[in-house]
């Protein structure tokens, strides 16, 4: 007895254009970016505390301090994705265009909110922080942030 082969028909692999096509939405999904050159998504989640870690970032100030960075962010095309303002601490999750490294980052927020807190509220930060011309201590935290579950826990 002879045996009938049953050719299930293969299927063919995709051609150039579709598989062109597959990467392109992969890059063009909304989590993705463009540079002049590049699609990029960039996620800090960054940390950092005033000087001696005072707790007087409350009230006015917090929410001063939440408008300046919400400004800066703005001025340099960095996106705000979550913020906390705590009386001793703040936390960011940020997104960011490749051209700054994480530690310029941290500098140009840390650097330009000092500046501008320090114009507006002198006499308040002048109590709890007495070394002349600063506001933030030396340190930070940087941490690179992927898609997904860690996005959400951050944001939580």
């Amino acid at each position: 007895m002879k045996r009938v082969q049953h050719k299930t028909p293969r299927a063919e692999p995709p051609t150039r254009q579709e598989t062109l096509k597959a990467i392109l939405h992969y890059f063009l999904q909304d989590n993705t970016h463009s540079g002049s050159h590049c699609r990029y998504n960039l996620k800090y989640h960054l940390v950092w505390c005033p000087k001696y870690r005072r707790s007087f970032l409350v009230g006015e100030i917090a929410a001063r301090l939440r408008c300046i960075l919400a400004e800066i962010a703005h001025d340099y095309r960095f996106r705000i994705i979550a913020m906390e303002i705590m009386p001793d601490h703040i936390h960011m999750l940020v997104e960011v265009p490749p051209r700054y490294a994480p530690a310029k980052v941290v500098q140009i927020l840390k650097g330009i909110s000092s500046r501008r807190l320090r114009q507006e509220f002198l006499d308040v930060i002048q109590r709890d922080i007495w070394k002349e011309g600063t506001l933030w201590a030396i340190g930070y935290y940087v941490g690179s942030v992927g898609d997904g579950v860690t996005t959400e826990l951050i944001r939580e």
